[in-house]
């Protein structure tokens, strides 16, 4: 095969990897680092919250600009915007004022975006080069990091390590995987691109792949915002417990893509998402009615293992329906907007628990299970319109 390494294993693959988890290490202790940068600035909370915003304020069209970017720099664009991140992670701990802190999240927000899409089109590209699945396996590495990297932290800065260090040390790490992600080989395709996958035959079926993403992101994001929350304000729970939801979620989600990675092919992409959708709404039905914390956390658990493999499987069908002269482009469009639906989780969810509790918002949420799971069917629909294109790749092989 085009590009596939000796003894049968892809080449490439281990920087996908290190972005995967360098990129989770961050987000993962974000969360931590918060409060004493917050303190270290001396920033109020309306501060805080605009130069928060900052990150979705420039992921989002950034995200959108990376698909034409990669059609110029290929695969030398995920390591590029890789090393930019690592650059705003470090001047984020190094700001000396609160308008220098906006602006270096104004670049973690551009750089974090880009690597969304540029990780996910990369992903896409190996997988038609060499013809493997890798979108499960690489993204199971993300909340791996994210469960590992958040008590990391907390206890890095209880030993009195600073912000500003935590955040040295990450940026190091970021850049090193920026250096491991460069792929010499290229993205040769093993086929030319299949007839009948043009721009306005197409774009409905992306469209609707990207509605489903959407809602399984916000049903996620539920639970990191929200879950926590949840187990303090309806069930008592201290703060170490509270945090063990958002946590189990996340191993969760890394254990369904593992196994999705092992057997996915057997089971095959509509039914992937199918099951997804399903299992995901009802963990999350179980977690939202709050019997106990075991239960909560079960549902939580749950939850995660199923949507897990949801937005993998549509990002790898996405990569298969198309040729690499729209790959990019495409694949940007699908994740910009199923972003949506991460950004608009917090304030639905609040809206929701304001007018009737947290228990019944979640309760709501999880019937999205409903529509993620019908999205089997828009996998299917998008083989059909685009010839039979969105085929399964012939092997998961272990490919690291």
């Amino acid at each position: 095969m085009t590009g596939q390494a000796r003894g049968g294993r892809a080449p490439g693959v281990f920087g996908l990897l290190a972005v995967a988890v360098s990129w989770g290490l961050f987000w993962g202790g974000w969360a931590a680092l918060i409060p004493g940068l917050k303190a270290d600035l001396s920033l109020t909370d309306q501060q805080l919250g605009l130069a928060l915003f900052a990150v979705p304020v420039a992921a989002v069209p950034a995200m959108l600009l990376t698909g034409r970017l990669m059609r110029r720099l290929a695969q030398h664009t995920l390591p590029v915007v890789t090393a930019v991140f690592a650059l705003g992670a470090l001047l984020v701990g190094l700001a000396p004022s609160a308008p220098a802190f906006a602006a270096a999240l104004l670049l973690v927000g551009v750089s974090s975006g880009a690597i969304e899409v540029g990780l996910n089109a990369t992903i896409a590209a190996h997988e038609a080069r060499d013809g493997v699945r890798l979108f499960n396996k690489v993204h199971a590495a993300t909340p791996l990091a994210m469960v590992l990297a958040a008590p990391a932290v907390g206890a890095a800065l209880d030993f009195g390590a600073s912000p500003a260090q935590a955040l040295t040390v990450i940026a190091a790490l970021v850049a090193l995987s920026a250096v491991l992600a460069i792929d010499p080989h290229g993205w040769q395709e093993q086929a030319p691109a299949a007839e009948g996958t043009g721009p306005r035959r197409i774009a409905g079926p992306f469209l609707l792949v990207g509605a489903v993403g959407a809602m399984a992101l916000l049903m996620e994001n539920s639970v990191e915002q929200w879950g926590a929350i949840h187990l303090r304000q309806q069930l008592g729970a201290g703060p170490f417990l509270a945090s063990c939801g958002p946590a189990a979620y996340m191993a969760g989600l890394s254990a369904g893509r593992m196994l999705a990675q092992w057997r996915g092919s057997q089971v095959g992409d509509r039914l992937l998402v199918t099951l997804g959708g399903i299992l995901g709404g009802a963990g999350l039905a179980v977690a939202a009615a709050g019997w106990n914390p075991a239960w909560t956390l079960a549902g939580f658990a749950l939850a995660g293992v199923g949507l897990a493999p949801v937005v993998p499987t549509l990002l790898g069908a996405v990569g298969r329906a198309v040729g690499p002269d729209r790959r990019s482009e495409v694949i940007s469009t699908v994740t910009t907007v199923s972003y949506a639906g991460f950004l608009g989780s917090p304030p639905l969810v609040g809206a929701l628990a304001g007018a009737l509790g947290l228990s019944a918002a979640l309760g709501i949420v999880a019937l999205g299970g409903v529509l993620v799971a019908a999205g089997g069917q828009v996998v299917q629909r998008l083989s059909v319109r685009t010839g039979g294109v969105a085929r399964t790749p012939p092997s998961d092989r272990e490919t690291a």
